[in-house]
């Protein structure tokens, strides 16, 4: 017998499309078909949304059995509340939806010539029904449910799940994705690029940019991209063996865009023959969250650091490379330098009691931290010790989250040795401990 409100998401579509003019937007609309599987009538139920300042967010429309309700407020964050006319029964069948408007902004890109919808806060998200009892329940989505992505006929279009057709509609190309539950997170990207596929050791790479790639840049850029995919397998393990080939997208931003699952999304300097000669770690860092970032996710409200700058220390030893200690110690020795340069104007704030409300100058600081720590916990622990937890990590939380607590319990179980100090001194004090200063 279930105890308290619930639902279960019985059928699940999302759409996203690209509108150029007048000015370029992209409309969401996200339908479910709920069943109540509590054991109380349901009066509601809340939809997490992106924000409306951080996203550009409009033209909000709620629809329940697709009559138009008035949004309600909801408790907590960006939430937005579909009320029913008629409380839902227990057993009972429901149809809901919302729409909206997002013009960009925050990890969203749309522009004229591309976009971005990167995975996250994009989306629309049902929440439990917190407020209708205890021990309420939500939902997880089916196993299988499908995304389709409306774009521009000379957009080409890079998103998550398996693309199985497409349709002309009008001046514009609708492409149909299959979802399942346990994959990643929805996301697409894409624009009026053009394409071209290099050949590189462990697999091709695919480039998509507003102009004709130089050959040079393509040949070196492919050669980067494949170094990098090799030392991620090695050291993380290898990705899905029907992953697709690596995408190196040009970012339709004049901002820097987010990585997605397999994707970078590097600016106009991918045009430059000398951007790949310097082992581009922004680029290679973006490549390393489709390892770690998108295979378990931080924390990102309640404890956002170290864990949040995993990727960035995965990037340092893919730039080290064969390099050996001496490349490693010129890499922290760098980060230390980048650290000591940063502009706080206010108190630090030790990296585990860190948010994502806190300033951006804060975040900096325990990113930086934090990716100095996982050098720390290396010294401390072994290379391999530290490897050999992460991937088990990586296998126990996939599609979860994971925090500085299950990271320290795989460690010190490889490693033998208590991390308590370590990790005390670390990430419940703000800035660099001076043994490890000392040591590099």
């Amino acid at each position: 017998m279930p105890l308290g409100p619930g639902f279960t998401i019985e059928q699940q579509r999302l759409s996203a499309a690209v509108v150029r003019l007048p000015q370029p937007h992209v409309d969401v609309r996200a339908s479910w078909r709920v069943k109540n599987t509590g054991d109380r009538p349901l009066r509601w139920l809340d939809v997490e949304l992106p924000g409306a300042e951080s996203h550009g967010l409009t033209a909000l429309r709620v629809e329940s059995n697709g009559k138009e309700m008035p949004p309600g407020h909801a408790k907590y964050g960006e939430a937005v509340r579909i009320p029913f006319e008629q409380p839902l029964d227990v057993k009972d069948r429901r149809d809901i939806a919302v729409s909206y408007s997002l013009a960009g902004g925050a990890d969203v890109v749309a522009e004229e010539t591309g976009f971005e919808l990167p995975p996250g806060a994009w989306a629309p998200a049902l929440v439990p029904p917190e407020g209708q009892g205890s021990f309420s329940r939500g939902s997880d989505a089916p196993k299988k449910w499908e995304m389709t992505v409306r774009v521009p006929a000379d957009f080409r279009v890079y998103a998550s799940g398996r693309e199985h057709g497409h349709s002309n509609e009008g001046p514009d190309v609708e492409f149909r994705f299959q979802q399942r539950h346990g994959g990643a997170l929805a996301f697409a990207a894409g624009g009026a690029y053009q394409e071209i596929r290099m050949a590189a050791p462990g697999g091709e790479v695919i480039f998509w940019t507003r102009q004709a790639m130089p050959q040079d840049a393509a040949q070196l850029g492919a050669g980067v991209a494949a170094q990098t995919v090799r030392f991620f397998n090695g050291q993380f393990g290898a990705r899905a063996k029907d992953a697709r080939p690596v995408h190196i997208i040009e970012c339709a931003s004049p901002q820097p865009c987010w990585a997605v699952p397999g994707a970078a999304l590097p600016g106009p300097e991918l045009y430059g023959a000398q951007f790949w000669n310097s082992s581009p770690w922004p680029l290679i860092r973006q490549l390393a969250r489709t390892w770690l970032d998108f295979r378990v996710h931080p924390d990102w409200r309640e404890e956002p650091y170290p864990m949040g700058a995993l990727a960035n220390y995965a990037a340092d030893l893919a730039v080290a490379g064969t390099g050996g200690e001496s490349a490693r110690r010129r890499i922290i020795r760098e980060r230390l330098e980048e650290f000591d340069h940063l502009q706080l104007s206010e108190r630090a704030v030790a990296a585990l009691n860190v948010r994502q409300t806190d300033s951006a100058a804060v975040r900096q600081y325990a990113e930086f931290q934090s990716e100095l720590f996982f050098f720390a916990l290396e010294d401390a622990a072994g290379s391999e010790n530290l490897r050999r937890a992460l991937a088990h990590l990586l296998g126990t939380y996939a599609g979860s989250t994971w925090s500085a607590s299950d990271l320290r319990s795989a460690v010190e179980q490889e490693c033998g040795k208590d991390l308590g100090p370590l990790f005390r001194a670390w990430l419940t004090e703000a800035g660099i401990p001076a043994e490890f200063r000392n040591r590099y």
